[in-house]
């Protein structure tokens, strides 16, 4: 939300060390947000770039505001495609927590969430194991399960807004798709990429196939949506939470850390700070300012 102080703390930290702001455009949007607009010239810049975008985001954070770093070259070229995660990004649970849950297992499959979200596990180590707990759980538990998710406040009207400036959306999860294809067909997913818990005899076996079994997998996945589209990477925004995010946020166009982990905090060049996911809308361009200030470059 407008207020004082915005203006100065993100030009104080770029004037300390030496970047050059060429043009900027501002204004007030949809909701009351302000929105900044900012090309900046690096190159005699005093210390790394990636350095002085961290010190940015965390200016930026003590006032809360939503900060999106990329080149011109990026933003310039349009985006087609967004993906997002699905636990705690598109959905407010930790699906396999709850089926924890169910199963009796659910602190120790929280420790493996929790080691694996901050990066201090491997994700498909930490996937079986986690579902290996769930042996012998019923199969009707997921139904229940399925039946109890919560979608993010603001998820369906983004993607609506999303959708009718032209994106392509998809989900991307290491999690499973008897609750992924759910929330899709509940947003309008275009795309749903998940894995599948095995069952026999109406229960877990314990065991899960799918190629979503790692960070490279969820790239893996946009470049497939891409090549669809005819598109390259730098038009794809991807959005996450953990660890496992992190490889997809990096090498894409525009990467988005949304409650993000303090992993993907440091390292997205992209993040909202805030639990309104509608700000999306604007660190991606939908909104009038983009066009305007483009054809001013």
């Amino acid at each position: 939300k407008d207020r004082p102080g915005i203006v100065a703390a993100v030009s104080g930290v770029l004037a300390r060390f030496h970047a050059n702001i060429m043009k900027t455009r501002a204004a007030t949007v949809f909701n009351d947000l302000f929105v900044m607009v900012m090309v900046v010239e690096t190159r005699y810049a005093t210390i790394d770039k990636a350095d002085m975008i961290n010190i940015l985001k965390r200016s930026c954070d003590g006032i809360g505001l939503a900060l999106a770093a990329e080149s011109c070259e990026s933003y310039k070229c349009g985006k087609r495609v967004i993906v997002f995660d699905l636990d705690g990004t598109l959905i407010d649970q930790e699906v396999i927590e709850e089926l924890a849950k169910a199963a009796g297992v659910g602190e120790e499959v929280k420790r493996i969430t929790r080691l694996a979200m901050e990066g201090k596990m491997n994700f498909l180590q930490a996937l079986r194991e986690r579902v290996s707990l769930l042996r012998g759980l019923p199969v009707s538990k997921l139904d229940e399960i399925r039946n109890s998710i919560v979608i993010t406040p603001g998820v369906v009207d983004l993607i609506r807004q999303l959708k009718s400036n032209g994106f392509i959306v998809g989900i991307v999860t290491g999690g499973f798709d008897f609750v992924a294809e759910h929330v899709g067909r509940m947003i309008g997913a275009d795309y749903v990429f998940s894995n599948r818990l095995i069952s026999k005899d109406g229960v877990l076996t314990g065991e899960v196939e799918g190629e979503m079994t790692g960070p490279e997998a969820k790239l893996n996945a946009i470049r497939r949506i891409a090549k669809d589209l005819g598109v390259g990477l730098e038009s794809c925004v991807a959005v996450g939470d953990g660890a496992n995010d992190l490889f997809m946020i990096e090498n894409v166009g525009l990467g988005v850390g949304f409650k993000a982990k303090l992993v993907v905090r440091e390292k997205a060049p992209a993040l909202l700070n805030t639990d309104d996911i509608s700000v999306l809308l604007a660190l991606i361009g939908c909104i009038p300012l983009k066009e305007d200030i483009v054809k001013r470059l």
